[in-house]
């Protein structure tokens, strides 16, 4: 076969332009540190980036999520951590105040007091928020636990459901003497105070509204009753508690102090059954007074505008970020589920007791004025007042074992909201460490689909500095051998 000068040539321009092409591959690859530059370089490689690149940016995202949620859960358990604190303060403020002889003056201090606690409470940390939403209310973090000004225009209708365990047997003060100018020693000595009990059970509101208020509970068969309630306001200038001596088949509601009194037949059919409930008004908030849509199902109706909203499943609201392929992760806490009502109305309690005794005292110390002021020759009118002044400090001893008693009450309701708390507060726990072994485990994949990422695009710049080098010799010793060849003509050989 014949050798021309067009097949040197030919094939001289063919291998210089094969290891051009290879120098050009490894100049890339040594400035771009990357296998390929465009995805027909190697599909297989490319379609493994594409893959890797998307997977880091979901890893990244649920990093991003967990660091969210974890300042929003760092937010959350502080106010509930001091909470805790608070409450352990009220358990030891009130068994102190249970266990000392107190004054009119110790008892006004112990009232104001808890109430600064309660408000420590509720309104420092209950109603917290985290970049300008609020942590405890559910899906509605734009609206605060607590009412920010009073509210008299809108008209709840609440259904709270009632622990059975929670209805006390409430010891009170019935009867009380009045003075009266025609009474004889012996009308005061008739008039003797008494100490009786009723069962009763609070709900979270006082000064609710008068009308249509129902009890529903299930009896021991699972038979389900709804009783309506006798409304039984405090009359003024009484002198006997009647408003808890309901009858036997009677449920009292007393809406200035938002008390059910449970008549004894009544009592023994709830205490035996389960699922109690109660559904009442009220349409006068005070501000800082917690807000009904945060805490029950309820329906607000505005009475100038006549819009009426409804609002169910506040203890279900949960919010939820996404922190890994597969896994959501609940990072709020409700205000419900957290913070007890009955830390307040055990508070009203106590301050209720209080100004009782305070008036008590007050009159006991106007008789002894008036005996002082009596003629020593008045012999009957000395002796009524005499007696009189006994028959109130009776009173007076009654009333102080009514404060005792309710002293020990608020230490087992401020216990009972404590051990609330710390289930809320647990709870909280176990997912923040759920969490956190997540985001862990997330900044471990991160690192190790970098490192493949890494491995199926970028060079090993060493091998190919090594490439690099070779196929540069190879093309410039392809150059100057093409010259050479092609630099022959038929004169070379004459």
């Amino acid at each position: 076969m014949r050798i021309t000068n067009n097949m040197m040539r030919n094939n001289s321009l063919l291998h210089i332009q094969r290891n051009k092409v290879s120098y050009n591959k490894y100049f890339e690859q040594y400035a771009t540190e990357k296998k390929i530059q465009k995805p027909s370089d190697d599909p297989t490689i490319a379609v493994r980036a594409l893959k890797y690149r998307t997977t880091m940016v979901e890893i990244r995202q649920y990093i991003s999520n967990c660091t969210d949620a974890q300042n929003w859960m760092d937010a959350t358990e502080e106010p509930m951590k001091k909470a805790n604190e608070i409450l352990d303060t009220m358990i030891e403020y009130v068994t102190n105040a249970a266990n000392d002889p107190n004054n009119a003056d110790d008892r006004a201090m112990i009232a104001q007091q808890l109430k600064e606690y309660c408000g420590f409470i509720f309104e420092q940390n209950a109603n917290s928020d985290y970049a300008g939403r609020y942590l405890f209310t559910g899906y509605r973090t734009d609206l605060p636990l607590l009412f920010d000004n009073a509210q008299t225009d809108t008209t709840y209708t609440i259904t709270e459901e009632l622990e059975i365990n929670s209805i006390e047997n409430s010891s009170f003060v019935y009867g009380q003497p009045v003075y009266g100018d025609t009474k004889t020693a012996d009308d005061y000595a008739n008039e003797a105070s008494e100490f009786l009990t009723t069962h009763r059970i609070m709900v979270s509101y006082n000064n609710c509204d008068s009308q249509d208020v129902t009890v529903t509970y299930k009896d021991v068969k699972g038979e389900s009753h709804t009783i309506t309630a006798v409304t039984k306001s405090i009359p003024e200038n009484s002198v006997f508690n009647e408003q808890y001596m309901p009858g036997p088949d009677e449920v009292y509601f007393v809406p200035e102090t938002g008390e059910l009194v449970f008549g004894q037949n009544v009592y023994d059919s709830v205490r035996a059954g389960s699922d109690l409930s109660v559904r009442y008004q009220k349409t006068n908030f005070e501000k800082m007074d917690i807000r009904p849509e945060h805490y029950f199902d309820c329906r607000a109706v505005n009475n100038v505008t006549g819009v009426t909203r409804d609002y169910a499943n506040v203890k279900g609201q949960k919010i939820n970020y996404q922190i890994n392929f597969s896994q959501m992760l609940t990072v709020n806490t409700l205000g419900c589920n957290a913070f007890d009502t009955s830390i307040g109305r055990v508070v009203d309690q106590i301050d209720g007791v209080i100004n009782d005794l305070d008036i008590m005292e007050q009159n006991q110390i106007a008789i002894k004025k008036r005996i002082a002021d009596c003629d020593p020759g008045d012999k009957e009118t000395l002796a009524s007042l005499q007696e009189l002044y006994d028959q109130i400090g009776t009173q007076i001893a009654l009333q102080n074992t009514v404060l005792t008693n309710t002293y020990s009450h608020a230490i087992t309701v401020f216990q009972k909201a404590k051990n609330k708390l710390n289930v809320a507060v647990a709870e909280h726990g176990s997912r923040y460490n759920r969490m956190d072994m997540t985001k862990n485990q997330l900044e471990i994949l991160e690192i190790d689909t970098d490192e493949a990422k890494s491995e199926n695009e970028n060079v090993d710049l060493e091998e190919v500095l090594v490439n690099y080098t070779e196929a540069d010799l190879l093309y410039q010793a392809t150059l100057q051998a093409t010259s050479k060849i092609l630099g022959t003509s038929l004169l070379d050989f004459i």
